[in-house]
């Protein structure tokens, strides 16, 4: 009862018009914050709003080929999830900082007007013929690869404890052809699809290429600071070395009033390595963190997520409700 007022109280709050939603196919630039209410599954804490933030501004662009398919990119990234009670937060995780990358794209020709076709792609009242054929065209694909530099500085919501990190990374996207076996037979997607078909949305039982995931490999140096959990088992903080993997997906799961929906589902998994034995067995050497949204192209957004992240110590299960709004 409680978070259904908190819902109704906070759906009257902000019915504000739509402002755009993020797609793995390109991230939202400038800055975005989602006011949210949060309310945690299990245990005796309350709910309780708060808000999350992301920015993504692109300092410089160089580019390294005449095709322009060859870039180097300087980008300025920053995000967090903060609860005014900050009990509440799975997360606990603020994260600022650069990132100097190299961005390779390949994308092959989609096939039309080969002999039998009814497409002619220099003959309008073909179109209907040339859209049908490139959705059956075996290709299509895309490729896009980011490898790069990253530093940053990790801290909880009240910079009591605090990492700085610098290492390198690299991220892959790929998007197949639409009519490929890899689109139509992807498992992520099927559920989705028969939910696409039943509610009426435009793809109907069609793959959506968006549902193969984006993976992003990273290794970092991290240097803790004021970190007293570390410090009150190794009498020091001391460097250390860290991997990380995260995983995202996106898929459109249907239509409500006119509005699209879709299913978002992010994993992050950090790793020390190498940890001393105190580390490991006081568990914090690896940290998992996942979070599975139902999104409306307005803005709104539900999410359930759970998990630690890294300066979290208690993992946690909590349910978001927020709208998202994005300031160019």
């Amino acid at each position: 009862m409680k978070l259904m007022l908190a819902l109704v109280a906070l759906f009257s709050i902000l019915s504000l018009p739509a402002r755009g939603a993020d797609g793995l196919a390109g991230e939202d630039k400038g800055f975005v914050i989602t006011p949210k209410y949060f309310e945690p599954s299990a245990g005796s804490t309350g709910g309780g709003m708060g808000f999350s933030y992301k920015i993504r501004k692109n300092i410089t662009t160089t580019d390294l080929a005449k095709d322009a398919y060859r870039v180097g990119d300087l980008d300025f990234k920053a995000e967090g999830n903060v609860a005014f009670n900050r009990n509440i937060n799975p997360s606990d995780f603020l994260k600022t900082g650069l990132e100097l990358n190299y961005v390779y794209q390949r994308s092959s020709a989609v096939t039309q007007g080969g002999p039998g076709s009814k497409c002619d792609p220099t003959n309008p009242d073909t179109v209907q013929a040339c859209e049908e054929e490139a959705q059956r065209s075996r290709a299509g694909d895309a490729l896009a690869l980011i490898a790069g530099l990253v530093t940053s500085l990790e801290s909880d919501q009240k910079f009591e404890k605090r990492n700085e990190t610098f290492g390198a990374h690299l991220t892959t996207l790929y998007r197949p052809a639409p009519a490929s076996f890899a689109n139509q037979a992807n498992p992520l997607d099927w559920p989705f699809r028969l939910l696409r078909g039943l509610s009426g949305h435009p793809m109907g039982f069609s793959p959506s290429a968006d549902a193969f995931p984006k993976v992003r490999l990273a290794l970092e140096r991290v240097k803790p600071g004021k970190d007293k959990d570390r410090a009150a088992i190794l009498g020091e903080t001391p460097d250390y070395n860290r991997a990380n993997v995260e995983l995202d997906m996106t898929s459109p799961v249907g239509v409500l009033q006119g509005r699209q929906v879709k299913f978002e589902w992010s994993w992050r998994y950090f790793k020390e390595l190498g940890p001393p034995d105190a580390i490991q067995a006081a568990g914090l050497d690896q940290y998992r963190y996942s979070a599975a949204a139902l999104s409306l192209d307005s803005g709104w957004k539900l999410t359930y997520a759970t998990g630690k992240l890294p300066l979290g110590r208690e993992g946690d299960a909590v349910w978001e409700l927020g709208y998202k709004i994005k300031l160019d």
